[in-house]
């Protein structure tokens, strides 16, 4: 049996997935199998597959009808023979120590279900980080999540952990939110200070679809409310986050007054603050202002 079962739900990704696969098979540890869930692609995806990764015997080419990704990541669970699943998405790319550093982490706290690392995120040619940043070795519970998603679906789960939660088949965006909130809230996760994954953040990402990743973030905070029994602080903070998060993707998508509701809605959750104020200046003037006065800075 496989130490690693490597999860990979794809659609329509023929042309990235291809680049993606190399990363996790030169993984330098090589106990583990790769699991890649074919959502009902339309395109070239199983001809692509059949060319290049036909003798690959740590590949399991699963095809099935297309249901989306939060189904296909929990049929990957099921068909998984590992003692760890390792969720990835078929547009990044595993660094050659991603699976030994989970593993050294492994043997360290073997009585730990989840782990997870740091990601940076490429686009057009930069790189950035997200809010795990600043984050430092440890352990961490829901508490971290309140404010949003964190880790996104790169995590690592023990498959035999009997109160582990799937992922949420109505959500396909910020499904990774619900699925660690839901396994966080009565359990931890081991975070390792260290780069090991780097997201290819290209426009066609479910989260560049800034009216969908909204109305995703409201419905998502309306299920998870009542099944995550948090104090009223935490409900502050749950969903003054919630709103924040709206505002900007409004004001993204020049949505001024949309932006401006969801403000005073973070106003009235959160209190004022410098950032607040700062952002409802960038409302006020609009995007296309505020571009305008970076070039001339």
């Amino acid at each position: 049996m496989p130490f690693f079962s490597v999860i990979i739900p794809t659609y329509n990704r023929a042309a990235m997935l291809a680049a993606t696969l190399q990363t996790v098979l030169v993984q330098d540890f090589t106990d583990f199998e790769i699991l890649v869930i074919d959502d009902g692609s339309t395109d070239d995806t199983p001809q692509m597959m059949a060319q290049n990764f036909v003798n690959y015997k740590k590949i399991n080419y699963l095809r099935k009808k297309n249901e989306e990704r939060s189904v296909a990541r929990n049929f990957g669970m099921k068909q998984a023979k590992g003692e760890f699943a390792v969720f990835f998405d078929s547009d990044d790319f595993m660094h050659v120590d991603y699976l030994s550093t989970l593993y050294l982490a492994i043997l360290k706290y073997p009585a730990c279900n989840f782990f997870a690392c740091h990601r940076q995120f490429t686009y057009e040619g930069k790189t950035t980080f997200n809010e795990t940043a600043n984050l430092k070795t440890g352990f961490y519970d829901y508490r971290l999540l309140l404010k949003g998603s964190v880790f996104g679906t790169v995590v690592c789960a023990r498959l035999s952990n009997p109160n582990l939660a799937f992922f949420p088949p109505e959500f396909n965006i910020l499904e990774d939110w619900v699925f660690n909130l839901l396994n966080l809230r009565n359990d931890k996760i081991y975070f390792i200070d260290k780069v090991t994954i780097t997201v290819n953040d290209h426009p066609n990402r479910s989260m560049q679809d800034n009216q969908k990743a909204i109305l995703a973030r409201r419905k998502v905070a309306d299920f998870l409310l009542p099944k995550l029994n948090l104090s009223q602080e935490e409900i502050k903070i749950f969903r003054g986050y919630g709103h924040w998060f709206c505002a900007i993707h409004s004001y993204i998508d020049g949505n001024r007054l949309e932006a401006l509701y969801d403000w005073k809605k973070t106003m009235g959750y959160l209190g004022i603050s410098p950032k607040l104020l700062v952002f409802l200046v960038k409302i006020l003037l609009g995007k296309k202002v505020i571009n305008c006065l970076k070039y001339l800075v």
